[in-house]
């Protein structure tokens, strides 16, 4: 019985060595830690990425142990290596030789006869798409000017496709809902000075209105009287919010709820004068631009126009000139400039301009010039009763300069001359009125170009708003002469 459990103490010690030394023939459990990071390699074998460990992958001898631990038993310490897991093809238990090395895949290549086959690549620094078709190679002789400009095109083309194939942010002829652009634009709309979409406003509406913060805008809409617009404020700021609204969609925005601010007038409901514009804000500005670039949005429901919250250059239209007996155009031009060129008119025009800031005279004497040379005539065929032709003649001008009030006295004084011509009659400014159509001054609602524009959605010469029927037809009746409406 004594021998007999001194050999199973003795059998178990041995099962107890091996386990925690095996032989090297015995592979080792495989729940063992991996031997392997800077504890068990020396820092000159170490792999630099993950990459080289694949390549470098192998087991070393063990290290001596530590003075603390028993003799031959290393102290097991948890460690978490991140080692990549290699390749089913590679020997794991393989032994071979790490070696570091600095040089690159380029200097250990083999030289070989394949640099001068034909089938190298004419240029082994250039990497070649994976697929593409291989170009043919080019004659070995200088290439001329033609053939290097259409080479540049060649290489821009799809480039250019791209672009053509694409509609603009500003494409304004895609809604069916609106009058298209027409080939030079709309008809410009002319008015009594740069503000005159502010005129009669309450001055506590349009402080409120500075303060909005932008992008903003404001609309003037066809059609409808300062009166028509005081009583159906309601109808019409709804019907521009939905049409805008309507734009913002096809913009392709998420945007909020725009927001629309009908005019009040100054003195209130009993004023004799109204408003008419609408204050747009709370919109993105991309729409914004869209809507102010094409100005002018006609759609069966309401027509409107666009403008910027700003006042731009002064308007163009300076007044109008009836009593020639001539429609030539000509004719009347030089006559006007032949006015304003006369020495004493000249020296009062000097005068004017040298109160607006231009630094010497020789500016001054210029800015003369330019205006003279813009003047521009444009003829309106009023008829009265009868059928008779008498023809009346806006006179237009670009202003040199954008202050409002050197603007305004240069248009007094030309308003109050004479326009002689020879045989042709005098010309004398006449008063304007504005189209009940489109609001502006240059032509009276018998005469408004937009019903002429294709695919005209908006309101017709024949066909006015109720209030603005019922007004004509009452001075139709007893009406003033020679008016064209």
């Amino acid at each position: 019985v004594h021998h007999t459990m001194k050999d199973k103490e003795t059998s178990s010690i041995k099962a107890t060595s091996q386990t925690a030394r095996p032989y090297p023939s015995t592979p080792r459990p495989t729940s063992q830690t991996p031997k392997t990071g800077p504890r068990f390699f020396p820092p000159n074998t170490l792999p630099q990425d993950e990459e080289s460990m694949e390549e470098q992958y192998s087991f070393l001898p063990d290290p001596p142990s530590s003075p603390s631990s028993p003799p031959d038993t290393p102290t097991p310490i948890h460690r978490e290596i991140c080692v990549t897991k290699p390749q089913n093809d590679l020997s794991v238990f393989q032994e071979f030789k790490v070696v570091q090395s600095n040089e690159t895949p380029a200097d250990n290549a083999v030289p070989s006869d394949l640099n001068s086959s034909i089938h190298a690549p004419g240029n082994a620094m250039v990497d070649q798409p994976m697929g593409a078709p291989t170009s043919p190679p080019l004659p070995s002789r200088a290439q001329t000017a033609e053939e290097d400009s259409i080479l540049a095109h060649l290489a821009l083309a799809e480039a250019n496709r791209s672009i053509l194939s694409q509609n603009g942010v500003n494409h304004r002829t895609v809604l069916p809902q609106f009058t298209p652009t027409p080939i030079g634009g709309f008809p410009h709309v002319h008015m009594a000075h740069s503000a005159q979409i502010f005129d009669h406003l309450d001055n506590k509406v349009l402080l409120a209105w500075f303060q909005v913060e932008h992008p903003k805008f404001l609309v003037r809409v066809f059609d409808h009287s300062a009166k028509d617009i005081a009583e159906k404020t309601a109808i019409i700021a709804e019907r521009i919010r939905a049409s805008i609204a309507t734009i913002a969609d096809y913009v392709h925005q998420e945007t909020p709820p725009i927001r629309v601010s009908p005019p009040q007038p100054q003195g209130g409901r009993g004023s004799k004068e109204f408003p008419i514009g609408f204050l747009v804000h709370k919109v993105p500005e991309e729409t914004r631009n869209l809507i102010v670039n094409q100005r002018i949005w006609s759609s069966p429901d309401i027509t409107f126009e666009a403008l910027p919250f700003n006042c731009s250059q002064p308007p163009a239209l300076l007044f109008c000139l009836s009593g020639f007996t001539t429609s030539d155009t000509d004719l009347v031009r030089k006559a006007v400039a032949d006015v304003w060129s006369h020495e004493d008119h000249r020296h009062e025009i000097d005068d004017i301009f040298s109160q607006c800031g231009f630094q010497d005279d020789e500016l001054v004497y210029k800015a003369t010039r330019d205006l003279i040379k813009s003047i521009r005539v444009e003829l309106l065929d009023f008829k009265i009763t009868g059928g008779l032709s008498v023809p009346r003649f806006n006179i237009f001008a670009t202003s040199p300069t954008n202050d409002a009030k050197t603007w305004t006295t240069l248009r007094g004084f030309l308003h109050l001359l004479e326009y002689p011509t020879g045989l042709e009659g005098c010309g004398t400014a006449t008063a304007l009125f504005p189209c009940q159509l489109c609001h502006s001054l240059a032509h009276p609602r018998g005469l408004c170009p937009f019903p002429l524009v294709p695919q005209w959605n908006g309101p017709k010469i024949n066909n006015r708003s109720t209030t603005s029927s019922a007004r004509q037809s009452g001075r139709s009746r007893g009406g003033r002469p020679g008016r064209n409406t």
